[in-house]
């Protein structure tokens, strides 16, 4: 039975703001940061490092703090990864991940304890949600200044436009704004409007799906498609037992608009439409440069050959770049961190070995579906089981885009975990002390 934080107070306004700064903050990686000898740090990682200092000064007056369960799987991993940074080529690149890690799991720690004794399911909602507001306005006013020779903050200059909010590149940004994306399109679905009105939670969900659209990121795209015929298959499944409401309808519909989509690209790609061509360009698709696909398909096959070559020992999160390029006979650099390596599940085999990865892909499942499987089994109040839902939502398909990125330690996935282990809790929690006093 999973255990929550105990509450020891009510803790400081000022505390759930720097919380809040540092959620906020999170996706930004090319302002509000600075370099120390090849490792980034982030004013997301700063706001959460004092969060954590606050943490620990609670632990030392007040004594044991008790943590949720599956978090335990994370610290053995962390223990995997410091002993394999003695077989990673990078010693320095491997002991600054590894803090990150760690700092990754304290963050989850404070951010749950704090967040748990001072909000809502409800206002952790929406306040997430407006957070991905902000980055969705940005993306689209860069979007809009490109029209008038404006690039504000663009990293990559092109005539479609494309938006990266303060992202590295537009793949980072539709990465992180798909996980809002989700959370809305599911509150949509369900008509849950107890985070925000019907308005607000219509005007987010437009904003941003509408700032993803812009962001162009092909693989951002498809797994926004892949969820929308997910939910379409479900909520056909309800139309056929005649419970769906005029919003399920709508979903319902969506596998065949995805179909249909995807027959007027090919006759587009047949053709030969410009923009069409345009768009696929780096995909091999229609004739097009396959560059994009076949930089990830390497990648990827490189990944899985390091994890063959050692199986049981890893190398540690810092060392895999450096032990790819090794075996390819080509130099190694801290500012290449993230250009060898593809998938964070075969990232994580190669770091942790089988034996430390299990326990990994154990915390993964335990707060996907695990989770789901005991937030279903708990009676309660089935809004707040909604909002938590589209969190577990959020967080399977953020981790499936993941197997075509790199670098599991990117901050808005760890903060989305943060968050989702804090409402989790937050409602098995609840539901148990409801049961206490019914006795």
């Amino acid at each position: 039975m999973p255990i929550s934080l105990k509450r020891i107070g009510n803790g400081s306004s000022i505390t759930n703001a720097l919380i809040w700064l540092s959620i906020l903050l999170a996706s930004c990686d090319i302002v509000f940061k600075f370099e120390i000898k090849g490792l980034t740090v982030r004013a997301t990682q700063l706001f959460s490092l004092v969060v954590m200092v606050c943490l620990l000064l609670r632990f030392i007056k007040y004594g044991s703090i008790k943590i949720y369960k599956p978090i335990v799987n994370m610290l053995i991993v962390f223990c995997f990864n410091t002993v394999f940074i003695l077989n990673s080529r990078t010693a320095f690149n491997a002991i600054g991940y590894d803090l990150w890690l760690l700092l990754d799991i304290i963050q989850i720690l404070a951010f749950s304890y704090y967040l748990s004794t001072q909000e809502t399911i409800a206002s952790i909602i929406r306040k997430y949600i407006i957070c991905f507001d902000a980055f969705a306005v940005l993306g689209l006013l860069q979007w809009l200044l490109q029209f008038f020779n404006i690039n504000f903050f663009i990293m990559q200059i092109s005539a479609m436009h494309r938006s990266n909010g303060f992202s590295y590149e537009p793949s980072f940004y539709a990465t992180y704004m798909l996980m809002g994306a989700i959370v809305c399109l599911y509150l949509v679905e369900k008509r849950n409007y107890r985070s925000m009105n019907s308005v607000f939670l219509y005007v987010s969900t437009l904003l941003i799906v509408a700032a993803l659209i812009l962001s162009t990121s092909r693989m951002g795209l498809l797994v926004l498609a892949i969820y929308m015929v997910f939910r379409g298959v479900v909520c056909l499944n309800s139309y056929i037992r005649m419970r769906a409401s005029w919003v399920k309808l709508l979903f319902t519909l969506m596998p065949i608009l995805a179909g249909l989509g995807v027959i007027a690209v090919i006759i587009a790609l047949e053709l030969e439409v410009e923009f069409v061509l345009t768009y696929f360009n780096g995909l091999g698709i229609g004739g097009t440069a396959s560059h994009s696909a076949d930089i990830r398909m390497s990648s990827t096959q490189d990944t899985w050959n390091l994890f063959l070559s050692s199986p049981f020992i890893g190398c540690s999160l810092g060392g895999i770049d450096a032990a790819i390029l090794h075996s390819k006979l080509i130099g190694y650099t801290t500012a290449g961190n993230g250009s060898a390596s593809m998938s964070v599940a075969l990232e994580a085999l190669c770091a942790y070995g089988v034996f430390g990865a299990f326990f990994f892909f154990k915390y993964i499942y335990d707060l996907s579906f695990g989770s789901f499987l005991k937030l279903k089994k708990h009676k309660g109040d089935n809004k707040d089981r909604e909002m938590v839902n589209a969190m577990i939502l959020a967080f399977v398909f953020e981790f499936g885009i993941l197997q075509f990125n790199q670098n599991i330690l990117r901050p808005p996935f760890w903060v989305h975990i943060a968050l989702l282990t804090t409402v989790i809790q937050m409602f098995l929690r609840d539901k148990e002390e409801e049961t206490v006093d019914g006795n």
